[in-house]
């Protein structure tokens, strides 16, 4: 090939493409200047992060403490799980194979007409309905909890006369509102039983002081207490008292912690 002969036909071209290719070498050494130093910092970075990766994030004896500890979690769960969930006594608790209804109906009657009778003998007015909604339940949870509720009312109407308490004017059995709704309840359900007493405080201190105590393997879980002086009755007061019947859903005490 003549390249004398090419380069007086084509030298405009070749002039614009050598123009380009040392524009080319110098815009790369500018973003080499400015840039090569931090993208080969960040690929030794990252070359450092991978190597690090494939290596064992913890040892044996690290392994060992977490399940160590896990297990302790587990037992403090299990604990406080225990202290939270609240069993009925067998006569307050729906019987295997029975109606629920025809339970509740026997169970209210039953206790009804002994409270009536103990309360009459030692002096303390009762609310006949003892708390117990005026149309029966016919849900089966339903009919459970105001059980489980009944059998709080009935142990502490029997504390209460045994401290000598005058009078209760107002109970009141008060279930979980998602329960009512049908809701799924995935926490902490609370059926809550309010009591309010009339009389002297004495009796009533006493009574705060007994339901602090173990009766049957179980402590009652006291929501609330509210005490100020009575405005019908000089010399005496009003006590507002709430307990709760406890349900723990959706935590198993045994349950795999997610990660």
């Amino acid at each position: 090939m003549d390249l004398n002969a090419y380069w007086q036909e084509n030298k405009r071209f070749v002039s614009a493409v050598g123009v380009g290719l040392v524009l080319f070498f110098i815009a790369w050494a500018v973003v080499d200047g400015s840039l090569g130093d931090d993208l080969r910092g960040q690929r030794a970075r990252l070359a450092r992060v991978q190597r690090d990766l494939k290596k064992p994030l913890f040892n044996s004896s690290e392994l060992q403490l977490a399940e160590h500890e896990n297990q302790a979690l587990r037992a403090a769960v299990q604990t406080l799980a225990a202290a939270v969930e609240f069993t009925p006594r067998p006569d307050f608790a729906l019987a295997p194979g029975a109606s629920p209804s025809s339970r509740y109906f026997a169970v209210v009657s039953d206790v009804r007409d002994d409270l009536q009778t103990r309360a009459g003998r030692a002096g303390l007015a009762l609310p006949k309905d003892l708390g117990l909604p005026a149309l029966s339940p016919t849900r089966e949870q339903e009919i459970a909890r105001f059980l489980e509720g009944l059998d709080v009312v009935d142990a502490t109407v029997q504390l209460a006369i045994e401290v000598g308490c005058e009078r209760i004017d107002r109970i009141h059995i008060k279930l979980d509102p998602r329960l009512l709704s049908g809701k799924a309840i995935a926490d902490l359900e609370k059926t809550v039983i309010e009591l309010r007493f009339l009389g002297s405080s004495e009796p009533l201190v006493r009574l705060l002081q007994l339901l602090q105590r173990e009766h049957d393997g179980r402590t009652f879980k006291v929501e609330g207490v509210e005490v100020r002086p009575s405005r019908s009755q000089r010399g005496q007061v009003r006590m507002d008292l709430e307990l709760v019947v406890a349900h723990l859903h959706g935590l198993a005490p045994d349950a795999e912690v997610s990660e």
